[in-house]
Parts: C-alpha cells; sequence; structure tokens
C-alpha cells in the first residue's frame, strides 16, 4: 500500500502547536536536570540541610515562572486578538 501526498498516519501537522510543545518539554527537561543533578551535588558536598534549602530556592523559582506564565495567559486569554 503506497502513501499518498498529505498521509501523515494521524500524525499532526500543526508546527506551530508542535514547537511549542517542544519548547515546553525542553523547558521543563532543563529544570528536572538542573534539579536532580544540582540536587545530588549540593547534597553530596554540603549535606541534607543545604539540598533541602536548594530544593526550596528551585520551587521558588518555578513557582514564580508559574506565576509569571499564568499573569501572562489571563493577558492574552483575556485581551483578545484585535
Amino acid at each position: 500500500m503506497s502513501r499518498q501526498v498529505g498521509d501523515h498516519r494521524g500524525h499532526s501537522t500543526d508546527r506551530r502547536r508542535h514547537a511549542a510543545a517542544t519548547e515546553r518539554h525542553l523547558i521543563l527537561g532543563g529544570f528536572g536536570l538542573a534539579l536532580l543533578v544540582g540536587g545530588v551535588l549540593i547534597w553530596r558536598f554540603w549535606g541534607a540541610a543545604a539540598a533541602a534549602l536548594g530544593l526550596f530556592c528551585m520551587g521558588s523559582i518555578l513557582t514564580l515562572f508559574g506565576l509569571l506564565w499564568l499573569i501572562l495567559w489571563l493577558m492574552e486569554r483575556l485581551g483578545g486578538e484585535s
């Protein structure tokens, strides 16, 4: 059976949505990697209390980024397109 032009077998062709999803996955993966590697290195060299403080700081940063994203998302939704 030959493939016809435009036959993507269930795959989305929306490149913007794919780019946005890829960017989101890379950002979350980067934070996860920083959290894991940074936490292990802090724990290894300075102990559990310092690692807990590092986790708290990373959580605070993630919370601030989440709030900023929420504000921008709400502004986009409420502002509409002109």
